[in-house]
């Protein structure tokens, strides 16, 4: 789920500020705290925001010291990558998605909103 951008308002914000936009570079990712959920925050290679769980779903590894690689984000232990704006595992080893909540920028802030998930259902691996 990319970011949408709003300005002002702030006081209906029901988003946690997790930084100011200009704070990241392209490609890059960070891991930030949002209400006791980690959260791996990526800029990819356009300026696009995405916030995404931290952990990989193949193994319990912090996706946020992983490579941003156009439209995702590689877990640097075994390569799995993930689908910025869905959470959709790509590739093995990685088989299931992980969370992508929605992201804000309001005034060049980044606002992350840990209760508004993208549905998954779509991506999860059949059993």
């Amino acid at each position: 789920m990319p970011e949408s951008e709003s300005s002002g308002g702030k006081e209906d914000q029901v988003a946690t500020r997790v930084c100011a936009k200009s704070e990241l570079g392209l490609g890059e990712a960070i891991r930030v705290m949002v209400d006791g959920v980690a959260i791996a925050l990526v800029i990819d290679s356009v300026g696009n925001c995405f916030a995404l769980g931290d952990m990989c779903s193949h193994a319990d590894i912090s996706l946020s010291d992983g490579f941003v690689e156009g439209d995702e984000l590689e877990c640097w232990a075994h390569g799995g990558r993930f689908e910025l704006s869905t959470g959709r595992a790509r590739t093995l080893p990685a088989s299931e998605p992980v969370p992508v909540y929605q992201v804000t920028i309001v005034d060049g802030d980044v606002y992350v909103d840990v209760n508004n998930q993208v549905d998954m259902s779509a991506y999860r691996a059949s059993s």
